[in-house]
């Protein structure tokens, strides 16, 4: 991005700019998977595609056949909003350190 040399170090003409695809190529492989699903439940509950209603954790219902719901209640964030926002950032930077660190 540039913002008309506001973001001009020293006088020099580097262009600074953030790479979304390498950024998240960064991400490591689990913590990538995960943001992704995130996004992409909360995206299909946005448009209508699929209901908050059948992702919740409901013991009788996994019982019952319907075992996504072991899934899909650790991947529904709510609407998108400031708040999901948040979520994501935290979700990303701390499962980046709980993958690429030494137990």
């Amino acid at each position: 991005m540039d913002f008309g040399g506001a973001m001009n170090n020293g006088g020099d003409n580097a262009v600074h700019h953030v790479d979304l695809v390498s950024w998240y190529m960064d991400i490591p492989p689990v913590s990538r998977y995960y943001l992704t699903g995130a996004f992409l439940t909360t995206a299909a509950c946005a448009v209508d595609i699929i209901s908050p209603f059948s992702l919740y954790f409901n013991w009788e219902l996994v019982v019952g056949g319907q075992v996504w719901r072991l899934l899909t209640s650790y991947l529904f964030f709510g609407v998108f909003s400031i708040d999901f926002l948040f979520h994501m950032y935290f979700l990303v930077r701390y499962s980046r350190l709980l993958e690429a660190g030494e137990f």
